[in-house]
């Protein structure tokens, strides 16, 4: 309908169809209108005051099909749709037209979100940056773009000499990921104590690691075949948790990919004239507030700086994308502005194009078994715990349960989808408390309030179905005449215009406020307009086709935000 009064307003006052398009809004108080047009851009153009440009465009505009007035409301125009009109063509344009899926057509979109560090914790310090940036993905998708998930896995740097001291000093550990991490961990304890003047009697862990490391930029043979380990052994757990939770990526190429680029990139800098030395390091000199980059060690070594140029250029000669998303926590907010900056020194063009994601940390966060701090939590426990809690709230707030239902896949599904919500709902830069009470809760502002929403309309099809009321594209959609019907209709109807406008800001939380508007409108309406039981079959057919529109809306937004719906709860 927005399209339809876009081209009629430009008709009419010359203004660009796109430029209109994006003027267009949904007034606050929906008595004033369902769309509303600020004329501020049409007052330069009339040379006329937006008060008089509104009145003057509600005289010379002709109404598109489906609009019943235009009201003259200060500096603003705001249109009524022709409410059966628009209901129909909400609904059939949902059920029977776009699918709720667009076809890649509207270019290359890269997002690097999770980024692990091969052989140190995958901890839930890690759960924010995937969850935010596989919910972008989605949304890009569900809009029509080629996106490129990539999850730029920390596979090469000195961490890999921390292992490799642990195993030197205890011992090589059998092919499993915690032990892994254990020698890590060892090894680090150790450096720590002797970077404090103890256990100096051991041989120095920065020593052996910094070897190490040297050894491998150099292709020791011996050194080599560690790291591969390593990788491997990482690798297969990541792609279990990660399998777990739903999460996909496109492309693994972690830092170690773009290592035969290192000495080209490398010359490069050195022959560019930006390179000085400060600090033991060749960096470049950005002036106030963003100071010196370190691009180089003083015994040539790369860095993560020096890294990410490399990477920003394969990724623009590869893919070719309108942007690259890098959903990363805020206190590298600085990293990317420096990145950008010497991109532009370098006359790159990609330097435009990265856009970074900031977030917000999320403290506090604890299992039954470990009350501590978030950074120190493994993902794997968070997502049992997760499970757990998810079964016992399912179990004590649904006390009728569908016959035969699998309580441990709902539990799984659940436990998810409390967990996403809950850290999708805030705007990525808020840190928040995250409480197991509140996420789980079927009655609050939820995942599985969600959930249950759509498994609810799922059972009312069914029970209709048994009492011979289906759907259809063309039952008389003009006995959809009650406020809940319509209140429910204009909310199906703004779906595209929330996730335009998520894809503009990046905030996934957009999503869900609109999922929860939607879930309590459509509760609104399931207490009012009744589908089985009504004596006029077209009304009842007609109310049955809104509610699918809606939960299909509905469960569209949870599958952006990561969130499987349920049929059966």
């Amino acid at each position: 309908m927005k399209e339809l009064l876009a081209s009629s307003i430009s008709a009419v006052t010359g203004l660009e169809e796109a430029t209109v398009a994006k003027a267009l809004s949904i007034p606050k108080d929906l008595s004033h209108g369902d769309i509303a047009f600020p004329c501020f851009a049409l007052a330069k153009l009339w040379k006329l005051s937006p008060v008089e440009c509104s009145k003057k465009l509600a005289e010379d505009i002709a109404l598109p099909t489906g609009f019943s007035r235009s009201e003259s409301n200060g500096p603003y125009l705001n249109f009524f749709l022709e409410r059966s009109t628009a209901i129909k063509k909400t609904i059939q344009g949902c059920l029977y037209e776009d699918k709720r899926q667009a076809a890649p057509s509207r270019g290359t979109i890269v997002i690097d979100y999770s980024g692990p560090n091969i052989s140190k914790p995958f901890h839930v310090g890690h759960l924010r940056t995937t969850i935010i940036g596989f919910s972008l993905y989605k949304l890009f998708a569900r809009l029509g773009y080629k996106v490129v998930g990539v999850n730029h896995l920390g596979d090469w740097g000195t961490q890999f000499g921390f292992v490799y001291a642990g195993c030197l000093l205890w011992g090589k550990p059998a092919d499993d990921m915690n032990e892994l991490v254990g020698r890590y961990v060892e090894a680090n304890l150790l450096r720590k104590s002797q970077e404090a003047g103890e256990n100096l009697d051991k041989p120095l862990v920065n020593d052996i690691a910094r070897d190490y490391f040297l050894r491998l930029e150099a292709g020791d043979p011996e050194a080599v075949e560690f790291w591969k380990w390593n990788l491997e052994i990482s690798k297969q757990y990541y792609l279990k948790t990660y399998s777990r939770m739903g999460i996909t990526f496109d492309s693994w190429n972690g830092e170690s990919f773009y290592v035969q680029f290192f000495d080209s990139y490398a010359k490069e800098l050195k022959d560019s004239g930006l390179l000085v030395e400060s600090r033991g390091a060749y960096g470049v000199e950005l002036g106030e507030p963003l100071g010196f980059a370190r691009l180089l060690t003083d015994d040539g070594r790369t860095l993560y700086m020096t890294r990410d140029i490399i990477t920003a250029d394969y990724r623009e000669n590869t893919y070719h994308p309108e942007r690259i998303i890098y959903v990363v926590g805020a206190p590298q907010s600085l990293h990317f502005k420096q990145l950008r900056e010497i991109l532009h020194k370098m006359k790159r063009q990609v330097a435009e194009k990265i856009i970074h994601i900031p977030y917000g940390h999320v403290p506090g966060i604890s299992t039954r078994k470990l009350k501590t701090g978030s950074g120190d939590i493994s993902l794997d426990a968070l997502l049992e715990e997760a499970h757990e809690r998810a079964k016992e709230a399912y179990e004590s707030a649904v006390s009728k349960r569908p016959e035969g239902i699998d309580v441990e896949k709902v539990a799984e599904a659940v436990g998810l989808g409390a967990i996403y919500f809950n850290y999708l709902s805030r705007t990525n830069n808020k840190e928040f408390h995250f409480s197991w009470d509140e996420a789980l809760n079927f009655k609050g502002d939820t995942g599985p309030y969600l959930m249950y929403a759509v498994a609810r309309l799922y059972s009312m099809e069914e029970k209709a179905k048994d009492a011979g009321i289906l759907p259809s594209e063309h039952c008389d959609f003009s006995k959809l005449s009650e406020d809940e019907a319509w209140d429910l209709s204009s909310i199906v109807m703004r779906y595209t215009d929330v996730l335009e406008r998520t894809a503009t800001d990046y905030e996934p939380c957009n999503i869900c406020n609109y999922a929860l508007e939607l879930a309590k409108s459509i509760s609104r309406a399931y207490l009012q307009l009744r589908v089985v039981g009504e004596e006029d079959i077209e009304s009842a057919r007609a109310r049955l086709t809104l509610f699918i529109a809606a939960r299909e809306t509905l469960r569209s937004t949870l599958e952006i935000l990561g969130i499987t719906p349920l049929e059966r709860m």
